[in-house]
């Protein structure tokens, strides 16, 4: 059987994901940079066509990685209820790299509209029934999962309830599918499956060997083990799907357009040059050699029909270059894209060479940054989910307990506002009396409630410490205070 076999098995019909696969194979064509009928194509020299290749910009790679860079980096800050369970998490995230892994994700996830971060447990004691006996030793994995491999199952208003991941390895030598599948049971608590087959021209053929995963998890919790990503774009493909839309969706004509304007300027400094005019007899072999004379690939060499003056074999001409007016033409194609993919428009800025990202702190009023902030309100909520199915997860089946009842997400807004000059306000304010010490750790040092309050009492009992050492006796209001 093939995978649309084995899901119509288990009473799953992915017949919505294998439509929209030609989306995600366009929208994946333009991030790697060179699409096969737009970035190759011919030029007629004269006695034959050449094949050549158009240059291209990575308008859409570009695009992605800036937008993944300003939702998520190291400067994000995530707290917990207590300072115990925030540094779990932490440890969590470094053990699994999840700053790279969530950073490249959102590009991803940006790239092909739809992207997912999965929970699992690794290295659980289990007997030859597969029963849980020990979770010493077990440990939290966090994954990122492309569009490509997401095949929802179940949604409610393109949410997504119940989802498989389906990935692909090959061992010595052997092709293997290895399919997840996120389902609710009766209780309407999440069931994990886990299935191997190996892969026969595109036929799947189940295997013994299943490396020690459990063939059925039960999470025994309503809490998803996955947090589907998407940009914050309404779908205008098909408003029905679950899918994200590609954030450049909208703008594969621009695309075209900006790498047009770019072969074009390479181009004319390749063509631009000198051309020449050459007698059809010129082409032909050199009886002594049997060599052509001239390389027929050398698209600046034009051969000409028969009855060409044979006073003038060879001619040439050429032109001024007009590269100034292609660099604009390049530059306003960008404005563009810019403005299309929510960045406003002059977040590029072309010299000739590369794209270089402009720089400085962006007006809270720019189009930029209400679409961060837009943007962001569906990235927390995303993440705010992971983040309790890793601490159930953690508190579950390790010996690591999470308390994930409060989360606080403090994202990166230093290309938005000026940090500092930000935090010497609120400083003032503070002293004048005009904002509270809690308010002061809670929105500018990004503490969750428990955590501000807890910071404030161990300040407070330093300061009576010192006052003690020096002799400094508080009175009653001072100790009230």
């Amino acid at each position: 059987m093939d995978l649309k076999g084995f899901f119509n098995k288990l009473g799953y019909d992915i017949s919505e994901k294998e439509n929209w696969n030609k989306n995600l194979d366009l929208w994946q064509s333009w991030y790697r940079g060179k699409v096969r009928k737009f970035h190759n194509y011919y030029i007629y020299n004269g006695q034959r066509k050449v094949k050549r290749e158009k240059k291209s910009l990575q308008g859409a790679k570009k695009v992605c990685e800036d937008w993944a860079d300003l939702l998520f980096n190291e400067k994000v800050k995530i707290n917990l209820t207590n300072q115990e369970s925030t540094e779990k998490l932490s440890n969590i995230f470094e053990d699994n790299n999840a700053v790279v892994t969530i950073n490249q994700g959102i590009e991803k996830t940006f790239a092909l509209g739809t992207g997912a971060l999965v929970v699992s447990v690794e290295d659980l004691t289990v007997n030859e029934n597969d029963e849980i006996v020990s979770t010493n030793g077990s440990k939290v994995k966090l994954e990122f999962v492309e569009g490509r491999k997401i095949y929802p199952l179940s949604w409610n208003n393109t949410e997504i309830t119940e989802c498989a991941f389906v990935s692909y390895k090959t061992i010595a030598g052997k092709n293997y599918a290895y399919i997840t599948i996120h389902r609710l049971d009766e209780s309407k608590n999440y069931v994990i499956d886990n299935y191997k087959y190996e892969v026969r021209n595109g036929t799947l053929i189940e295997v013994e060997d299943k490396e020690g995963f459990l063939g059925t998890f039960k999470t025994e919790s309503n809490l998803p083990w996955f947090s589907i990503l998407k940009p914050n774009i309404c779908n205008n493909i098909d408003e029905d799907v679950p899918f994200g839309l590609s954030v450049y969706a909208n703008s594969i004509d621009t695309l075209k357009s900006l790498d047009n304007s770019y072969n074009e300027l390479d181009n004319e400094v390749v063509l631009g040059r000198r051309r020449i005019f050459i007698a059809e007899e010129m082409m032909n072999y050199d009886n002594g050699l049997e060599e052509l004379t001239f390389d027929p690939e050398d698209i600046s060499i034009y051969r000409m029909p028969k009855g060409f003056n044979k006073d003038s074999m060879i001619q040439s001409s050429s032109e001024a270059l007009r590269t100034e007016d292609l660099q604009k033409s390049t530059q306003f194609q960008l404005n563009i894209l810019s403005a299309k993919v929510g960045f406003g428009q002059e977040r590029y800025q072309f010299d000739g060479k590369s794209i270089q990202t402009a720089t400085g702190v962006i007006s809270e009023n720019s189009d930029m940054y209400r679409t961060i902030k837009k943007h962001e309100q569906v990235l927390e909520n995303s993440l705010k989910t992971i983040i309790k199915s890793i601490a159930y997860a953690s508190s579950k089946f390790t010996i690591n307990p999470i308390d994930a009842s409060e989360i606080t997400i403090d994202f990166d807004d230093s290309v938005i506002e000026d940090k500092g000059a930000e935090q010497v306000r609120a400083q003032q304010e503070v002293v004048a009396g005009l904002r509270s010490k809690q308010n002061y750790m809670e929105e500018i040092r990004g503490l969750g409630k428990d955590k501000a309050k807890e910071e404030l009492e161990t300040i407070q009992q330093e300061k009576m410490s010192n006052q003690e050492a020096f002799g400094i006796i508080p009175n009653e209001e001072e100790k009230e205070e």
